[in-house]
């Protein structure tokens, strides 16, 4: 989806925030109801906890080709939210003293690429350098039933590094299958038999499993829109700690709460987990152990997408820790490009408890202007003495019918909260939050240069 804007740079803003009394659920299902066609998704879970309860949990759509509807207790691939299993269960050795994560990599798997170099912290944090798999182009990888983790071994003993340790950051799966081979290897039995045992157990995930033996009636996954043949179906095992994992909603919601009440590491480890890595020269990046460090409306958040392809969906979990709120997204549609969805699901439940407040100083002259370039903007037909000359020139009446499609999903905006205003150069940005009839919200940006519009844009 495209939006419209020509404008100075803009600096970033966060808005202001008020505690609500939410109606979450109400939320959820408009946002989910309206985007499960336009984005080709057949179906969806989605739980939302707050305080260790059950805020939210629907199902949407169907699970498989035969149209069997998408219940609350569908399990599925959760595909690489297994990274956040595989380095709880490492931390967990740490605490115990079974391991250290300063531990080079020859200490347990020496005969792989760069095993005196890397640590275990490079693997959590994704700067080992270790060649990311599994691309079937390169190896011919074992795809289909149970699967010995030595097989894997075998192959990445073979590959290349891609950069030194520790001097830069690349997502490779690699890294969190290593690292699932180092728990079985330190604690002495197998990986999924060390989270059932350590975590699944304790924390009563009962619908919870591991690789191939937990794959069997699970969500079936799409690509595109096209059902995956089950002769095509590749076995969990392939993925191992990187993406094995088999869930619910309910399960995951269970997980969620003991990360953010500490009830399976203490308070330096779940540091370490959420925390930034670096690099050897200091540098932070992006990447946790398992999670992704961030903010939304200035509220502190940890999340990690996953898709493990040819078996399941994309999946999301977000964590609000300072909150105690989680947003758990479950798919079978196997398209990277529903993060994006799935991103604003969390903000939706997000605005349900800290909703956006009305800044001070709006202009009712500039809030109808909002209001009516929505409505021109969806019908394509302009009224051109509202803009500045060179915005003008730039809305082309191409550029109009190509954003057309996008204002006219959108439908009546329901709820638009001024948000701010700040001086750009030589004109006035003024911002806004915008809730629309198809469910969505969006930040909407208006620049006025002599009381003319210099640039809008809604955010998809």
């Amino acid at each position: 989806m495209t939006s419209l804007f020509l404008a100075a740079s803009i600096s970033a803003r966060t808005g202001l925030i008020a505690q609500a009394s939410p109606d979450v659920s109400s939320v959820i299902r408009a946002r989910v109801s309206a985007a499960l066609t336009p984005e080709h998704i057949p179906g969806a879970v989605v739980a939302v906890s707050k305080d260790g309860s059950v805020a939210s949990l629907q199902a949407f759509g169907v699970r498989d080709k035969r149209g069997t509807p998408m219940t609350e207790s569908t399990r599925f691939a959760i595909g690489s939210l297994t990274k956040q299993f595989t380095a709880v269960a490492v931390l967990m050795l740490a605490q115990d003293g079974k391991l250290s994560l300063d531990d080079a990599l020859a200490k347990y798997f020496p005969r792989l690429p760069n095993a005196n170099g890397i640590t275990l912290r490079m693997l959590l944090n994704q700067t080992s350098g270790l060649h990311n798999y599994p691309n079937t182009t390169e190896h011919a990888w074992p795809l289909h039933g149970a699967i010995d983790p030595a097989a894997l071994f075998a192959i990445f003993a073979t590959d290349q590094p891609d950069f030194a340790p520790g001097t830069k950051w690349e997502y490779s799966n690699t890294n969190y299958a290593v690292l699932a081979g180092i728990v079985a290897k330190v604690s002495g039995i197998h990986y999924g038999a060390f989270l059932q045992q350590h975590i699944f157990t304790p924390l009563q995930m009962t619908s919870s499993g591991y690789g191939y033996a937990a794959q069997a009636n699970i969500a079936e996954a799409t690509w595109q829109g096209q059902w995956y043949p089950a002769n095509q179906q590749l076995s969990l095992d392939l993925y191992y700690g990187a993406g094995g994992i088999v869930s619910t909603a309910a399960d995951l919601v269970k997980w969620d709460d003991a990360l953010m009440t500490g009830a399976l590491l203490d308070a330096a480890s779940m540091r370490d987990l959420w925390t930034s890595g670096t690099l050897n020269n200091g540098s932070p990046t992006a990447y946790a152990m398992g999670f992704v460090p961030s903010s939304v409306d200035g509220q502190e958040e940890v999340w990690h997408n996953g898709l493990a392809p040819s078996v399941g969906g994309l999946c999301y979990n977000a964590l609000f820790p300072k909150l105690h709120l989680a947003v758990i997204v479950l798919t079978n549609a196997g398209d990277e490009s529903l993060d994006t969805f799935s991103s604003d699901l969390v903000r939706a439940a997000l605005e349900a408890y800290v909703p956006v407040a009305a800044a001070s100083g709006e202009d009712p002259a500039i809030t109808a202007l909002v209001r009516s370039l929505l409505v021109q903007f969806r019908s394509g037909t302009l009224d051109r003495d509202d803009f500045e000359g060179t915005f003008n020139a730039a809305i082309t009446p191409q550029l109009v019918r190509a954003n057309q499609p996008f204002f006219e999903h959108l439908g009546d905006v329901t709820t638009l909260t001024f948000t701010g205003s700040e001086p750009v150069r030589h004109s006035t940005l003024y911002s806004y939050r915008g809730a629309f009839s198809d469910g969505s919200v969006h930040d909407i940006q208006l620049c006025v240069y002599q009381g003319k519009v210099c640039g809008f844009r809604v955010i998809p």
